[in-house]
């Protein structure tokens, strides 16, 4: 890690600090931490905050560093099966502005193209805004080093997401899974930062799930993971031939009457997996949760009776609510730049 992603770092984690503090944090000298304050808030990724100064705090060295979150942003676009939604996050993974539209049929080089054009439109609302590049979410098989969709629901194979929307839009790219992405969001701005290891899970027309571990976010070999066809139980016949999946069993087209019985049934999952991985936290997100707060007792009622393991009170429901597919898409930008600000820095 780099001098500067340290510094960087710490003050998106424990900020404001003062430079002292970032030193002690990060065991840099302190003219090391004073000339990577500077560079980095030349950048605009930094700035002091003197207003935030502890009273009888004197010199520079205790004066706060902040995240500036006045000019830098990620764009993101999230590609679900009906609906794609744009967003504009700010360095602390707040959502500045959004925008939905039904996600187009046709040719996955049509549909990437009609989005590019709606990308560009929709940043034109946005220009005090200095976008620092373009993150895509969305579910099916995400090949993120090629930067490639296969998305059966949505016709596509192998659809080279990332080159078109760059020659679209003239931004780095970042491509990626939704699930994964709304784990990365919670491991960089929710509740991950608060946990050794952490279990998300998402329900909407899709389920699935993602593991942070030591800070990190697993990503097992090949395809992703799947728990669509975890076996929960139930007569809905699911598109694999078999019945009691839990994705065809909890889709966000049940009726409203099924409510309950569907918050039951993802609690009974949301146990299953936590039994099987063990971790400090889950998060739950997703429409299917976020929309239905008032099932949300039932769900974790069945969480408590299906668990083998002690310990009920570890499940939380994403601080993003209906907004988690927006901040989900952007986050891939922003864990680079965090990962690596010196490119902003040059």
């Amino acid at each position: 890690m780099s001098n500067a992603a340290a510094v960087l770092g710490a003050i998106r984690r424990e900020g404001p600090l003062s430079r002292a503090a970032i030193a002690e944090l990060t065991s840099l000298s302190m003219p090391t931490v004073s000339r990577q304050v500077a560079a980095l808030a030349e950048a605009r990724l930094v700035r002091d905050a003197p207003d935030l100064a502890r009273a009888g705090a004197v010199g520079r060295p205790r004066v706060p560093v902040d995240i500036d979150d006045s000019v830098l942003a990620a764009c993101g676009v999230h590609i679900g099966v009906r609906t794609t939604t744009f967003g504009i996050v700010d360095l602390r993974g707040r959502l500045v502005g959004s925008e939905k539209i039904p996600t187009p049929r046709g040719s996955a080089e049509d549909g990437l193209a009609f989005l590019a054009a709606k990308v560009r439109a929709f940043l034109r609302r946005w220009r005090e805004r200095r976008i620092i590049g373009l993150g895509l979410a969305t579910g099916g098989q995400v090949d993120i080093a090629r930067g490639l969709i296969t998305h059966d629901r949505l016709g596509w194979h192998r659809a080279p997401a990332q080159a078109v929307l760059a020659r679209g839009t003239g931004l780095p790219v970042h491509v990626d899974g939704h699930v994964p992405a709304m784990a990365h969001a919670e491991l960089l701005f929710g509740e991950g930062k608060q946990y050794p290891s952490l279990l998300y899970f998402y329900a909407r027309q899709v389920v699935g799930t993602a593991l942070v571990v030591d800070g990190v976010l697993h990503r097992g070999p090949g395809q992703a993971g799947t728990v669509a066809h975890l076996p929960v139980g139930g007569d809905v016949r699911c598109g694999c031939g078999r019945t009691g999946c839990l994705e065809a069993t909890i889709n966000d087209q049940t009726d409203r009457g099924a409510l309950a019985e569907r918050a039951a049934t993802m609690g009974r999952a949301v146990a299953m997996l936590r039994d099987i991985v063990n971790p400090d936290q889950v998060v739950l997100g997703g429409q299917n949760i976020t929309d239905a707060p008032e099932h949300l007792a039932t769900l974790l009622h069945a969480f408590a009776a299906t668990t083998a393991l002690p310990g009920t009170d570890l499940v939380t429901v994403t601080r993003f609510g209906p907004d988690v597919q927006a901040v989900a898409a952007c986050t891939g930008v922003l864990a680079d730049v965090f990962a690596d600000p010196t490119p902003l820095m040059a």
